[in-house]
């Protein structure tokens, strides 16, 4: 049985808090301490300047290694209006004991997660292509935001 078959990434509802905004670049902190995600403004969907300690939700799914990455069309991620699942990809950039930076393709941020978000049969190493599911992000009303 292929590891596709066995393992699909589908795409989860995911929360964060805004932890910097640097330039155009906005890092954000997964709840429940799974990670760090960094992404561009042009990928969270708001009408205000966004600010530390914002929280956003987003639509993520594990991280699956892949022999032949597709050729991915971002077109239709930068040009959403409403939050929903598109398939990306990237490639890893570092791998530690714990943890794994994959750096998306087109400059569409980078993502660090620990390793058990990683979907593969080869060992871990910086180079590897992967794929994963990922929506731009929108701000949680403060009614709905009590985490």
């Amino acid at each position: 049985m292929e590891m596709a078959e066995k393992y699909p990434i589908n795409p989860t509802l995911m929360m964060g808090t805004v932890k910097q905004v640097i330039d155009d670049q906005v890092t954000l902190n997964l709840r429940g301490r799974l990670g760090l995600i960094t992404v561009p403004e042009k990928l969270i969907l708001s009408d205000e300047p966004i600010k530390v300690g914002q929280k956003l939700q987003f639509y993520f799914s594990y991280i699956y290694v892949v022999n032949d990455p597709l050729d991915y069309d971002f077109t239709e991620i930068i040009q959403q209006t409403e939050c929903f699942s598109c398939l990306i990809g990237g490639h890893i950039i570092h791998v530690d004991d714990t943890a794994v930076r994959v750096q998306v393709t087109d400059n569409l941020g980078s993502i660090y997660v620990p390793r058990r978000w990683i979907f593969t049969n080869v060992s871990l190493k910086e180079g590897l292509h992967v794929e994963f599911y990922f929506s731009k992000m929108i701000e949680i009303a403060e009614e709905t935001n009590k985490y």
